[in-house]
Parts: structure tokens; sequence; C-alpha cells
């Protein structure tokens, strides 16, 4: 089947002609055309518990969710809407989200968001790579769009993917092609979830000019396999003009005591590297993916804020605002190597087409601040 699967991809490359910059208009639907760009502001609550009648809709988060405060206004009924997914009300909902990546980090902050906006969504059941499976979800659930968040990223990090292979292939390359098929064989907008990890610094890129790469580059690391799959499956998914990639780097939330999450990963690691990168704040970023949906954008954006920032300028911002003893060590790439089994990719997007369509997103120093750090502060000299 997976071989198949490829094989059927393949053979559409010269079926059509991709224009990145025409959003796909989905042909079950008339399409959404937003007349004003609304600005969105979210932030760190309790614990958040959602159950409906429907068991694929319950969903529960012990960690610090996010919440959605939108002035975009009410949107109109959709006469043929079928009735929501979850307990959230959805008076006047338009949409409904098909959202893969249940288990998930960011799959999980999809659902709460969608309950915060009132969003009818539903996770799917169906595994990425069995067709009649995500066919029988699309069937079932009727959605307007479609979220992917699933895949493997590894446990407890991306060295896992170097011994075990074909469970990459089969969850990055074979599930994401077969769902962003299945999804335009509908007439569906799949929005992707991707990483920026597949590019590194060179001669045209160097670290700290401000030179970032940008969406059409071509991507240079090859340096983890992890980061092999997901360049493959982003090179052909251009091929598929119902699709949204969206390059996630280095991913950040408020909640800081998610294990995922990469300031908690560092905080907690005897020795980090220092080096600048491009990261994205996920309190001010998936708002705006949803958002993506809505306007069915299709193509690829570096998904991050703008800017860059380092591992030492973080570490230094949680020790100012959250603990004033914390201490950390620094180590090179030479060094690091010697405890990690694949490289890791260090580098900066350029942000300007994200930026264009999303004027008020902030830099990421400022966003760090915002959505981060201050609602985490614990200290009075920060």
């Amino acid at each position: 089947m997976p071989l198949a699967i490829l094989t059927t991809t393949v053979s559409l490359f010269h079926s059509f002609q991709l224009n990145p910059h025409r959003p796909f208009i989905a042909s079950h639907q008339k399409a959404h055309l937003e007349t004003t760009k609304p600005s969105v502001r979210i932030t760190s609550l309790g614990s958040l518990s959602l159950t409906s009648n429907n068991n694929n809709a319950q969903f529960s988060h012990s960690t610090r969710p996010l919440r959605i405060f939108s002035r975009s206004g009410e949107l109109e009924r959709d006469p043929g809407h079928s009735p929501a997914m979850t307990s959230a009300t959805a008076n006047g909902s338009q949409y409904k989200f098909l959202i893969y990546g249940r288990t998930g980090w960011i799959g999980g902050l999809l659902g709460q968001l969608c309950a915060g906006q009132g969003i009818p969504y539903q996770y799917g059941s169906g595994r990425l790579e069995d067709r009649p499976s995500l066919e029988a979800d699309l069937a079932a659930v009727k959605p307007t769009h479609v979220f992917n968040a699933a895949g493997v990223t590894g446990r407890p990090n991306v060295d896992w993917c170097e011994t075990h292979r074909v469970e990459t292939i089969r969850a990055n390359v074979v599930g994401t092609l077969t769902l962003a098929d299945v999804c335009r064989a509908k007439g569906l907008v799949l929005v992707n979830y991707a990483t920026g990890c597949i590019f590194e610094y060179d001669e045209k890129h160097p670290e700290g000019s401000g030179i970032g790469f940008k969406e059409e580059d071509t991507p240079n690391f090859i340096g983890s396999f992890y980061s092999k799959t997901k360049a493959m499956v982003e090179d052909l998914l251009k091929n598929y003009e119902n699709v949204c990639t969206l390059r996630v780097r280095m991913p950040i939330s408020s909640d800081l005591s998610n294990p995922r999450n990469f300031i908690t990963k560092i905080a907690r690691y005897e020795k980090v590297v220092n080096i600048p990168n491009s990261m994205t704040i996920l309190d001010e970023l998936l708002p705006i993916s949803i958002e993506m949906a809505k306007r069915n954008l299709t193509g690829i954006y570096n998904f991050t804020n703008p800017g860059v920032v380092s591992h030492n300028e973080i570490l230094e911002m949680y020790r100012d605002y959250i603990d004033p003893s914390f201490t950390w060590k620094n180590f090179n790439l030479e060094e690091q190597a010697k405890v990690i089994v694949a490289p890791r990719s260090n580098n900066e997007l350029d942000t300007t087409k994200l930026k264009n369509e999303f004027p008020e997103l902030m830099p990421i120093k400022e966003s760090l601040i915002k959505y981060v750090f201050e609602p985490n502060k614990k200290t009075s000299s920060a």
C-alpha cells in the first residue's frame, strides 16, 4: 500500500500546474472572503475538559491550555451546517474542522482554540496511512477544513527516527500524502503543520546576517532522518494546490510545564549550544493558522515569529522572569555532537510572506515576553 500511494502521487506531478499564490477554493462551498484581518489575543487558563455525545469528540487536557479572544465579530450562520461536534457553543459558525493529532501537543491546543472560538470540530479516528479510514472520517464529519498535526517527531527526541526509519516514513511521508490526496479529492483545504528544520545556515544565509530562508528555497539540511522525510514530503506537497504547509520551528508556549516546549527542554539540559534561531510562539501563531484556514490560504509559509533569538537570550529571560537562581552552561556544536545521534538544524526563516498576510505578527523577542514570560512572571526584578 505505501508504495502504491507514492507511485500514484508521483504520477500526479504532471496532471496540473500549481499556483502557490492562489487561494484554494473548495469546490463544495462558497469561498469565504475576509474584508478585514482581525487581531487576536490568547491567554493561559486553567485545565479544560470538553465532552460531547460523540466519543471521538471527547477531549481532556491537564496542562495549561490556550484560549482565543477574537475581535472579528460573529460569522454568518450556514443553514446547511450540521450540529456542533463538541460541547462548545457554535452558534453562527459556518465552519467545521477535522483535526488529526489528538494526542499531540499542537493537535490538543487546536481543539481548545476551536472550543474558545465556538468552531465545531472533531478529531479524526483514522490512521493517516489508511486511506479508507480517512475517507470514512470525511464522510462522517463532513468538515469544511482539515488540519494535520499528526506525525512522528520521536521520543524523547528526533534521534528516535534514526533507528525507526520505516515508522517515520509511514507517518511523515505516506500518511501525510494520503491525507492530502483524500482532501484534494473532496475539494478540501488541508492545513499541514510541518517543520522549518530543513535548513541550516550557509554562505548565502550566514548566521547573524538577518538573511532568512524563503518559502521557495530548496531545503539544504540533511543531518537527520527526520528532517529528510520532512523535506521530502514538503517537496511532494507542492503539487497539491489544496495544501497549506506551515513550517514550524522550535515551538514554544506559555505552558512551561510541557516537556515538548522548547524552553522547558533547554532549561532542563545540562549544557546548551548558543545559536540564534527562528522559533514559533504557539500562543500567537496557532490562532493565526485557524484564520489562514478561514481565508483558504494555501502554499508554503514560514510559520515563525519574525527575527531570531538565541538559546542564551531565552535562558536569560527565564532567569529574569521565572527563577533568579537559574544557571546554565554552554558547549559548542562539536561537543554537542558527542551526546546526540543526529545533528540539529539551526537557521533563520524569512517571514515576509506571513507578515504581509498578518501585519500584527510580533517579533520573536517581543512575543516571548508578551505571551510566555509576562504571564508566568515570578520575580519582581524583570
